[in-house]
């Protein structure tokens, strides 16, 4: 059966306002802006674009403003079924620029929609994008 995994880890890992992106913004494309009160925009990137599963990953985060941190959390599950939660920390590679590396399962049912939680403190950036 089908349970809604973004209310059960929001549960367990507490209350972050997260900002969504915009729904026209496909991450298989292009990268995906959104606009965080207080820390201005966060861009996100998934490489390679084909975002395939059982493959090496690289996701990046870029912040227009420099918010002195050496790492931040980034937190990774399937919103359509229970794929496990991925907490990772991306490290700082250059001036507000953040990466990490990172595999994504696969799943015989297919069809997964992922949710990327770029975590600055109370507040994040959520990103939104599917997989075969």
């Amino acid at each position: 059966f089908f349970i809604d995994s973004a209310s059960i880890y929001k549960y367990f890992f507490g209350d972050t306002k997260y900002y969504e992106q915009s729904k026209n913004c496909d991450l298989h494309v292009k990268s995906c802006s959104i606009n965080v009160p207080t820390v201005g925009n966060i861009t996100f990137d998934v490489e390679p674009k084909d975002i395939p599963l059982m493959s090496p990953l690289t996701f990046t985060a870029i912040t227009d403003k420099d918010i002195d941190k050496d790492e931040l959390d980034l937190h990774i599950y399937a919103t359509n079924m229970n794929m496990g939660y991925y907490s990772l920390k991306m490290k700082k590679v250059s001036k507000n620029r953040y990466q990490v590396q990172s595999i994504l399962p696969t799943c015989v049912v297919g069809g997964m929609i992922w949710r990327a939680e770029v975590v600055l403190g109370s507040v994040g950036g959520a990103f939104t994008f599917k997989t075969k």
